[in-house]
């Protein structure tokens, strides 16, 4: 399975993470606006091709995966072990199998159980 990160809640990060995220919060942001302000700019002016569609979608991509790999690497988001998805997965789980067997009742069928 590919490794998966979540975010950290902004109390976890230190008051230097937290400083550098603002910044670099800021320059993602700008830049999506000034790529997407030209592309948008020149749709509705006359149009795109498809392969500026296509490259617009690529540049706006790689400017989030630069992104997130300066905040994975700069600690701002904690890797989920195997151990951890498998309990948040099961505990989903639970929770449908409850709400299913709650309508199952009501039915008058039988109840269903998972494991």
């Amino acid at each position: 399975m590919p490794t998966i990160y979540r975010q950290k809640a902004p109390r976890q990060l230190t008051e230097a993470q937290r400083e550098a995220k603002l910044t670099k919060d800021s320059e993602y942001e700008i830049a999506v606006q000034n790529l997407s302000a030209e592309f948008y700019r020149k749709k509705h002016a006359g149009g795109v091709t498809a392969q500026e569609e296509t490259d617009y979608k690529a540049q706006k991509a790689q400017l989030w995966d630069n992104y997130y790999n300066w905040a994975v690497s700069g600690g701002l988001y904690e890797e989920v072990t195997l151990d951890q998805q498998l309990k948040e997965a099961e505990d989903t789980l639970n929770v449908q199998v409850e709400e299913v067997n709650a309508i199952r009742t009501e039915l008058d069928r039988p109840l269903i159980s998972v494991g």
